[in-house]
């Protein structure tokens, strides 16, 4: 037998002719065994799992439960690669769903049978169509990792059969409807006036407002003249408070034209801001921020919701929309107009133009239809 380095093991050839290697895992008493029929096989099997030990990978991956893994996975890597937010979506997720009801089956023996099994079981419980796909999409990730670091051959999340989303209609606002609530907003001084009309008429998130300071607008001077926002973080709720994150969405900056408009508010929102910063001079903190509670601090959606938005829309008498709607109204009532979806996708920040179609699919017939006419005017012209 061949003594190797410390931390190395030891090689040696077996009376069967067979060449085992052994190497030492932190954690276990005895060292676990690689063989080939050839000294280097052995070698380079062992060196193999040596690799894997050293990413972090469990090497009695045949005894690694669902549990165990999931746990695994969100102690791991994911907590940098994803938000906040959706760290505490995943986490909360496994734990009050998937553990409970799979973390007993092994990694390796688990079925899409399984997955199926679970999601009807939740549905019959009374759990959302939405909230199970979110189980679903959870499970995927996750297991598409295990299959990237070679703990099961494939992903069976893949195979599984979640209840079928229905599309999901948003409720929007019609240009009188939101006229009408600009005239609400305005005729009650509402603080917020400009994040309303800028959410409207420029189509950004709620989060992405919130995030917005005065160092990323450009605001002309003249009257009449569009202006620009550089849209570079995003502004969440954690568990923990707001949480900040230095992107956007898809993970790169956008630049989006302001109309005159929303030029006019933000430059009567600033007037307005800088006097309450002077009235209560000690009192607050500045981050520069375009839209923060009266304290200066990070102001959380929830709270502008609750406290002005809902209150202005029983005010002006229009439907229970959420704040997010204003974004959809602004999408709905851009491809209304004509306009072309691609230059909305820029706008709107979404990573792929499928993703805005898929969004906004139920105004595609009314587009066509319009398309359709303007071809046959000009067919009929021509011919």
């Amino acid at each position: 037998m061949a003594k190797r380095g410390n931390g190395e093991g030891t090689i040696r050839k077996r009376p069967d002719g067979l060449w085992e290697a052994r190497l030492s895992v932190p954690g276990q008493r005895a060292p676990k065994s690689f063989y080939g029929k050839t000294q280097a096989e052995a070698l380079r099997k062992r060196e193999g799992a040596r690799a894997q030990l050293n990413g972090g990978i469990l090497l009695n991956a045949d005894r690694l439960t669902l549990g165990e893994y999931m746990e695994r996975w969100l102690g791991g890597p994911l907590k940098q690669s994803v938000w906040v937010r959706t760290y505490e979506d995943y986490a909360w997720l496994t734990r009050k769903h998937i553990v409970p009801a799979l973390g007993h089956v092994k990694l390796k023996e688990l079925t899409a049978e399984h997955l199926d099994e679970l999601y009807v079981q939740k549905s019959d419980s009374g759990l959302g169509t939405r909230t199970i796909n979110y189980i679903h999409s959870t499970i995927r990730v996750a297991l598409q990792r295990a299959v990237k670091k070679r703990l099961i051959p494939h992903n069976v999340a893949r195979d599984a059969e979640p209840p079928k989303q229905v599309q999901r209609e948003y409720i929007i606002l019609s240009r009188e409807q939101l006229a009408a609530f600009f005239k609400a907003a305005a005729e009650n001084e509402d603080r917020f006036e400009a994040f309303f009309v800028m959410a409207a008429l420029a189509g950004l998130r709620p989060g992405e407002l919130l995030a917005l300071k005065w160092q990323d607008l450009k605001l002309p001077e003249g009257p009449g003249e569009a202006g620009e926002a550089m849209i570079r973080r995003s502004l969440s709720t954690t568990h923990d408070g707001p949480v900040f994150r230095e992107t956007t969405k898809t993970s790169k900056g956008r630049a989006v034209y302001l109309l005159p408009p929303v030029v006019q508010a933000l430059r009567a929102h600033r007037k307005r801001q800088l006097e309450e910063q002077v009235r209560y001079v000690g009192l607050q903190e500045n981050h520069g921020l375009v839209f923060p509670s009266k304290t200066g601090t990070p102001m959380s959606a929830n709270n502008l919701s609750r406290r002005h938005f809902k209150p202005l829309l029983r005010r002006a008498g229009l439907p229970d929309v959420r704040l997010y709607d204003l974004r959809h109204t602004f999408a709905t009532l851009w491809l209304e107009s004509g306009e072309h979806p691609k230059i909305l996708q820029e706008i709107l920040g979404h990573s792929r133009i499928s993703v805005t179609l898929d969004t906004y699919s139920h105004v595609v017939p009314h587009m066509q239809r319009e398309a359709m006419g303007r071809f046959g005017e000009r067919f009929s012209a021509s011919s």
